[in-house]
């Protein structure tokens, strides 16, 4: 359950919110723009690779 924002409790001080953007590892170039079907031929993953239940 929400509190709305008027009962919520007020602060006089905001924290430095720490950046995370540092800590993460940049991403490898390409792969973006990829559809779905591109990838998965590109991994050499193939319907016949999963059993059907």
């Amino acid at each position: 359950m929400t509190v709305p924002e008027e009962n919520r409790p007020k602060t006089d001080t905001t924290e430095a919110a720490p950046d995370r953007r540092e800590e993460e590892p940049p991403r490898p170039p390409g792969g973006t723009g990829r559809t779905l079907r591109e990838a998965l031929e590109e991994a050499h993953v193939r319907p016949d690779d999963y059993a059907e239940e």
